[in-house]
């Protein structure tokens, strides 16, 4: 955002939930700056916010056919794609999107990255480190109830936001 009142702006169409107007107020960025990938960006998940879909998409498939492989791009095509009921299948893509599904997997790179560490760590911790550029198709709480069932793990904590995650270490006997 090029000045704090835009910025300001933007912050206070998001706290006051008035997606309409904040898509009013990002095409007027995009307009002023046409070239701002980040007034596009902004632009995208107003759209989305906003329950604006299709248009999410057909301004994300120039986006995407453009600027192929930026994820900030393809992650509000994903949202949009998902939300009207398609997959990812359905859109063309440039540049295919990396997407993480909650399965086996996911709770085996979780291990592998914890399994070395001696402190637990929390479930942001988890996703910055092992998906930080992937889109990623579950919940935080899905995560941890998987991680819950998962007995190779110790879960401390009920919400996402303070739970902490270890491996279960063996005892020696």
């Amino acid at each position: 955002m090029h000045d704090f009142e835009s910025w300001k702006d933007h912050c206070d169409f998001h706290d006051r939930r008035d997606y309409v107007g904040l898509v009013a107020h990002c095409k007027n960025e995009v307009k002023r700056s046409p070239g701002d990938l980040y007034a596009a960006e902004r632009l995208m998940q107003a759209f989305v916010l906003n329950g604006d879909y299709e248009d999410a998409i057909d301004f994300g498939a120039t986006l995407e056919r453009d600027h192929p492989g930026i994820g900030m791009f393809s992650h509000h095509i994903l949202d949009a794609l998902f939300a009207v009921g398609k997959t990812e299948s359905d859109f063309p893509w440039a540049v295919q999107p990396s997407i993480i599904r909650l399965d086996r997997s996911v709770a085996d790179d979780c291990y592998d990255f914890l399994r070395p560490k001696r402190k637990p760590r929390r479930l942001e911790d988890l996703q910055i480190e092992l998906w930080l550029h992937d889109y990623v198709a579950f919940s935080d709480n899905d995560l941890l109830h998987y991680l819950k069932s998962d007995q190779r793990f110790v879960v401390n904590g009920d919400s996402p936001n303070d739970a902490e995650i270890a491996v279960k270490r063996r005892r020696k006997t």
